[in-house]
Formats: structure tokens, C-alpha cells, sequence
């Protein structure tokens, strides 16, 4: 009887160990994910005349082409046309063409507002009536590791006089679902007011001041109201918030970032959640 009760006791801790090696979650494994790149260089003048004012656009569009599943990649790659040109329109094409028709509609448009904002220049030969555009938008890969990824998209749009802007655009994307993450699917239920209280408090530490109100004199604003923004990016050592030039502070000042280590917010995120890998919950 010993002997038959010491095999089952053997025999259940080798299934334990089993198990233990069947779950355990391994890090910074490299998502099987290929890219290729566009990259368009653009300039129309008005009637095609170089002396005229013209419109400039610049792309350079790193995109998926191949995974391990390509429902998945179909997904991702729906996500970041429209993430890149925001219309639904280009969603459902191939990088390629979206970027050829995104060109096309860009360049329409310049000649569409050409008309209505100045309909007479053609008859009236003043040249001052002329205007130019230039826009450039440019993607990162940030992170791409253990069902992560992490992807980023600056522009420049430049529309005459002080009509400029730059912005930009950070999407997580989970490669079990293709489906962009939100702050809801990382965090706790009530994170929102925690969370906002560690951003302002991280915001007045890099500027080295006392509370939020005295940002007010470096060009910063309402950074006693700031909330989070959905636009952070995620890597394995936390999460890095972006608020971009005119939100909380003059444009001249460019963007506010703010990293979050996992210690910091470690008690904010779901045990569950498709990061808790980074912050060994």
C-alpha cells in the first residue's frame, strides 16, 4: 500500500509540474509579424505651373505583410489604414492602394479649397492670393514582442499663415484579437482618477515646479485638469503618454510625454489583462 500511495503521490506531482510548465508565460518573445514600407513623395502645383503655389505630401507607411494568422493580419492591417489616413474609405484596401487613393483625394482637396477660399486668383493675377499646403505623416514600429504591438504615427499639416499642426498617434494593438487595446481593457474599473492624479504628478516632477498651477507661466494649462487620453503607447518596461502640442500647453512647447513604469501603476491593471505579462501580475 506504501508503495502504491507513494507512485500516485509521484504521478500527481509530475501532472502539477506539467501544468506549471504548460502555463507559464514566457517574455520577450518576438511577435512573428514580417513589414514592408510605402514611401510617396508628392508635389502638385496649381494648373501644373512650378511658379505656382503648390501642395507637398510626404508618406513613409511601415504595414504588416505576413503573420501567423491572417485574419489577424487582415485586421491589423484594416486598423492602421484607417488609424493612418482617418476615413473609413481607405479601411478595407490594400496598403498599397489606400496610399495611391489617399494621394489622389489630398491633392483634390488642395484644388477644392483653392477655389472656394480664393475663386477669383485665376482672373485676378494676385499672386498673393496664392497658398501653399504641406503635410508629412510618418509610422513607427515601438514595440513588437509578446502579443504586443506597439505602433506610432506623427504628422505635420501645414495649411497657410498659423494653421499649422503636428500630432501624434499611438495605437496598441493585441495580436491574439487585432483589435486596438483601450485604457477599459488594461485597467481597473475606477482607474480613471488614480490614474490622472500619478500623470500630474509625474507632469510637475519633470518640470521641476510645486503643483500644477505653476506650470500656468511656462505655457502649460489646465494641468490640474488633465485626464488620460487613450493615446500611450506600451513596451515591456511601461507605458508612455502623449498629449499632444495645444491640449495642456502652447504648441511652441511641442508634446508632454509622461512614462509609467509597471511599479507605478502596477496596482491600476487587470491581473488579466494582454499586459499584465509586463508587469508580472
Amino acid at each position: 500500500m506504501k508503495i502504491i500511495l507513494t507512485s500516485i503521490s509521484l504521478l500527481v506531482l509530475s501532472f502539477a509540474v506539467f501544468i506549471s510548465c504548460k502555463t507559464e508565460k514566457k517574455m520577450n518573445t518576438p511577435n512573428e509579424i514580417s513589414y514592408d514600407s510605402i514611401s510617396v513623395s508628392k508635389i502638385y502645383h496649381l494648373d501644373n505651373d512650378s511658379t505656382k503655389p503648390s501642395c507637398s505630401l510626404k508618406i513613409t507607411y511601415i504595414f504588416p505583410v505576413k503573420f501567423t494568422d491572417e485574419k489577424i493580419l487582415a485586421t491589423v492591417q484594416k486598423v492602421l489604414n484607417f488609424a493612418l489616413m482617418e476615413d473609413e474609405k481607405y479601411e478595407q484596401m490594400k496598403p498599397q492602394d489606400a496610399i495611391n487613393e489617399y494621394v489622389e483625394d489630398y491633392v483634390e482637396k488642395y484644388k477644392t479649397d483653392a477655389k472656394e477660399q480664393f475663386p477669383d486668383w485665376q482672373e485676378s493675377g494676385d499672386t498673393e492670393d496664392y497658398f501653399s499646403y504641406y503635410k508629412t505623416l510618418d509610422t513607427k514600429v515601438i514595440f513588437d514582442m509578446d502579443d504586443i504591438l506597439s505602433y506610432q504615427i506623427s504628422s505635420m499639416d501645414y495649411k497657410g499663415g498659423a494653421n499649422s499642426s503636428t500630432a501624434y498617434r499611438n495605437i496598441v494593438i493585441d495580436l491574439k484579437t487585432g483589435n486596438i487595446l483601450s485604457e477599459q481593457d488594461i485597467f481597473l474599473p475606477e482607474y480613471r482618477k488614480l490614474l490622472n492624479a500619478i500623470l500630474i504628478r509625474k507632469i510637475v516632477a519633470q518640470n521641476k515646479v510645486q503643483k500644477p498651477e505653476d506650470l500656468l507661466e511656462f505655457g502649460y494649462w489646465g494641468i490640474e485638469d488633465l485626464t488620460s487620453n487613450e493615446n500611450f503607447l506600451v513596451d515591456n518596461n511601461g507605458l508612455t503618454y502623449i498629449f499632444n502640442p495645444g491640449e495642456y500647453s502652447a504648441p511652441s512647447l511641442g508634446e508632454i510625454r509622461v512614462s509609467l513604469s509597471y511599479n507605478e501603476i502596477r496596482d491600476l491593471l487587470r491581473d488579466n489583462s494582454p499586459i499584465s505579462i509586463f508587469a508580472g501580475k
